[in-house]
């Protein structure tokens, strides 16, 4: 299944193509063996995708639709409670079973499906042998490197992959060249351009000082595109920041480390001015 989440023991696995438009994470993973409180008639624990017969039928144990666990039948559920009174159940072992960490390289609900045995006419042996609860995200490829947050040098944050980060005004000014002609051009808030070569840029126009909501447009944009890192040039001292305003200024970007988007790299004074809130 899918988890959508902020926790941070899974944001580095996100899988940006399932929900484009949300800081959210999604996560693909398999949840066995959490304790649904339930016994069998035999007294046995019950966890979610334990393998139980129910009357003639073999089902699934599942978490999802309802406030209880239910055993997952072919186009219903079946709670744990109303089962205990209408028969009974007894444990038989685990749906899932001889998991292989390349199934996560790519996820692919249908190699996960196919190991289910929890039908009447699947091989019960397997199941009964299938005792031990499958791994989580162990193996699934971290979808986000580890690359610096802040940065002195802009360059040492810089690589073919990056992309540059800038504000620029929404209007031209009129201003002269070296010729003394006059022509229109943005304002660019940029006080440090890298000396490599930028191969991709991002540009946050403002508009209205609407500043956090760029940031969280940016942010958007970096968790859709966890492979790549995104650098964001300082702009201190073109957009005119002044020293009593810096923190001010910075809580636009807290956002990023409460949700934890790891691939923006901000000016170290950013990072600075939020530190005694981040620790």
């Amino acid at each position: 299944m899918m988890l959508i989440t902020n926790d941070l023991s899974y944001t580095r696995y996100h899988r940006p193509d399932q929900m484009s438009n949300t800081l959210w994470s999604t996560v693909p993973v398999i949840f066995a063996g959490v304790e649904t409180g339930f016994k069998d008639d035999a007294g046995n624990e019950i966890f979610t995708y334990d393998c139980c017969d129910f009357g003639r039928y073999r089902l699934m144990v599942q978490y999802l639709n309802f406030d209880e666990p239910c055993l997952m039948a072919d186009n219903h559920s079946v709670p744990l409670s109303w089962a205990k009174e209408h028969g009974g159940f007894r444990k038989s072992g685990t749906t899932l079973y001889d998991l292989k960490k390349e199934m996560f390289e790519i996820f692919n609900p249908w190699e996960i499906w196919r190991l289910n045995q929890f039908d009447d006419y699947s091989e019960r042996e397997k199941a009964h042998s299938a005792l031990e609860a499958p791994v989580f995200v162990d193996g699934l490829p971290e979808s986000n490197k580890r690359w610096s947050r802040t940065y002195s040098n802009i360059d040492e944050v810089m690589d073919d992959d990056a992309v540059l980060v800038y504000f620029r005004s929404s209007f031209k000014e009129t201003i002269p060249d070296e010729n003394g002609e006059l022509f229109e051009q943005y304002v660019y808030y940029i006080d440090n351009y890298p000396s490599r070569e930028v191969r991709q840029k991002y540009e946050m126009v403002v508009e209205d000082e609407d500043y956090q909501q760029l940031v969280y447009e940016l942010m958007l944009k970096a968790h859709r595109t966890p492979e790549k890192c995104f650098v964001l040039c300082d702009f201190f001292g073109s957009i005119v920041i002044f020293d009593e305003c810096r923190k001010e200024f910075a809580q636009y970007f807290k956002p990023m480390f409460e949700i934890y988007i790891q691939n923006i790299a901000l000016p170290r004074w950013v990072v600075e001015e939020l530190i005694t809130e981040l620790v």
